[in-house]
């Protein structure tokens, strides 16, 4: 094993400090925007200025530190601190943990990169009002400005201009990296340790409204009743049974439903569901969505479907997939190749440079939660993996420009 290795101690005593910023009675919550994410940004801000590295936020609020030299395109790598209500301790905050612990590693070891590295602490990478990853997409210049949108801002601070301004460009960067618990329970089934993310997968979600008629509960006969409720359950198993019989890595799940008038004894007159559908390859995804949406409209009186996202696969790049496996296979690391099912900021970040993604496990594969677990042991692997990354990518990226000299 490399002598180069981060000091596990080190990374505990951070996420112990961490626990501290937390507004929840269960669990873990620093909601995007709250009080709490900013505090722990802070605190993430103030590690690295005893480190002497150079921190800033952009107008996203984004935490971004440098390390390195001024001039020339980054490595970067992070995630973020903000979380849902009541979640885990390590969804997000691994990675900008790892990112912290990789800058002192290299500092405490007075170990120079030839070129530059970026740790980003992006702002609302969790489903909030202006939308997930928001510090990410407002980076890459993916946000879609609208008169609605613009009023969610100014509740939380900022407006268009805010977003401009935090926009960077393909020449700044050279690579992004991500370092996440997996959030399934895959690796732990198969007794792997790192997962090396392939591409992170698409979603389509869209809104299907089913129209009944309300009546009263104890005086309509079950004969005469048109159940809005009762057609949206077939909906419901329906879309299970239309994703399991792919057999290949789709997803399909009605995660949100609302009836009303949701009284008890009222048979319920409209129902509104989500449905999400999420996988690796867009043809098969609209495939599914495409069968589901007309199984809704042979076998459901009256439904209305609309499109709420849209977001196609990303393919992380195959170099830096090489990279890791060689990490792994230096550090004598178990690793599999692997599908992301959930959203990350790696995936707005490929819209500016090549990216990629390594995955630790997951107790059960429980995220989201309060029970959310990763061992330490686990967690040590994950960071030495990502380490080792960024060294050998960066004399990699520090030889390509010297070839271009």
């Amino acid at each position: 094993m490399s002598a180069l290795s981060i000091q596990l101690e080190r990374v505990t005593h951070h996420f112990a400090e961490l626990k501290k910023i937390n507004s929840g009675s269960k669990g873990y919550t620093r909601a995007a925007y709250s009080r709490e994410e900013m505090t722990a940004k802070e605190w993430l801000m103030n590690r690295l200025q005893a480190l002497n590295v150079p921190v800033k936020l952009d107008a996203a609020k984004n935490v971004i530190a440098r390390f390195g030299p001024d001039e020339g395109p980054a490595l970067a790598f992070g995630s973020h601190l903000d979380t849902v209500i009541e979640g885990g301790l390590y969804d997000g905050a691994l990675g900008v943990i790892a990112g912290l612990e990789i800058i002192e590693t290299l500092v405490e070891q007075s170990i120079e990169l030839p070129i530059p590295i970026e740790l980003i602490c992006f702002t609302g990478e969790e489903a909030n009002p202006l939308g997930g990853t928001f510090g990410s997409r407002a980076m890459a210049g993916i946000i879609e400005p609208s008169l609605e949108y613009e009023d969610k801002l100014k509740e939380f601070g900022f407006d268009s201009s805010s977003l401009l301004e935090a926009r960077r460009s393909k020449s700044d960067f050279l690579c992004y990296l991500e370092l996440h618990i997996e959030q399934g329970e895959v690796l732990e089934k198969n007794n792997q340790s790192i997962g090396i993310v392939t591409s992170i997968a698409g979603m389509i979600r869209f809104q299907v409204k089913i129209i009944g008629r309300a009546s009263h509960s104890g005086t309509t006969p079950m004969n005469l009743r048109n159940d809005a409720l009762v057609q949206a359950a077939q909906v419901i198993q329906a879309v299970n049974e239309i994703a399991k019989s792919r057999g290949e890595d789709i997803v399909a799940t009605v995660g949100e439903i609302s009836i009303f008038p949701n009284m008890a004894n009222v048979v319920p007159g409209e129902a509104e569901l989500l449905v999400e559908v999420r996988g690796s390859e867009w043809g098969k995804m609209k495939d599914v969505e495409r069968e589901i949406t007309e199984w809704i409209k042979k076998n459901i009186k009256q439904t209305e479907t609309s499109t709420i996202v849209e977001k196609k696969p990303n393919i992380m790049e195959k170099r830096i997939q090489t990279d890791i496996e060689k990490a792994c296979e230096m550090l004598g690391l178990s690793y599999r190749y692997m599908l992301s099912g959930a959203n990350h900021d790696a995936n707005s970040m490929s819209h500016l440079t090549e990216t990629g993604m390594i995955f630790v496990q997951s107790h059960h594969g429980i995220s989201h939660h309060p029970d959310e677990y990763t061992s330490w042991e686990e967690i040590e692997k994950g960071i030495n993996v990502m380490l080792h990354t960024v060294c050998s990518l960066a004399n990699q990226y520090a030889i390509q420009f010297e070839k271009i000299k």
